[in-house]
């Protein structure tokens, strides 16, 4: 091989590897590009999950600080202590007592379902 037929050789192999670096350059930048936009899209979804968390944290402390200021406005009322009931005197429940045993109320209480009845099976 002579140096007419080695030259374009190398000029041919030159060309080939520049064209295959600039192809090589065009996919691999494509790619960066797409991991790139991939990436500040999920910074951004991060971001935006991060603020939507804090204000949720806030809004569920001013729910609770509500929450407690209403529960100090609407605390009850400390009820009066019970009546002392008069004293009964024996002799009178006991004759109140005679009287319901001896003269029970009326019962005046509807009957909840109906009396059961008999059917014929003789088929007549």
């Amino acid at each position: 091989m002579d140096n007419d037929q080695l030259w374009p050789l190398l000029g041919g192999l030159l060309a080939g590897g520049m064209l295959a670096a600039v192809g090589a350059y065009a996919w691999l930048s494509g790619r960066i590009r797409q991991e790139t936009q991939r990436h500040q899209a999920t910074e951004q979804a991060r971001q935006l999950g991060a603020q939507q968390l804090t204000q949720a944290r806030r809004q569920i402390e001013q729910l609770q600080r509500e929450n407690h200021e209403l529960r100090l406005a609407v605390r009850p009322a400390p009820r009066p202590a019970p009546r002392a009931e008069a004293p009964v005197d024996p002799a009178e429940a006991a004759r109140l007592y005679a009287e319901a045993k001896l003269n029970p109320a009326a019962a005046d209480v509807p009957k909840a379902f109906k009396d059961t009845e008999l059917l014929d099976r003789s088929g007549r």
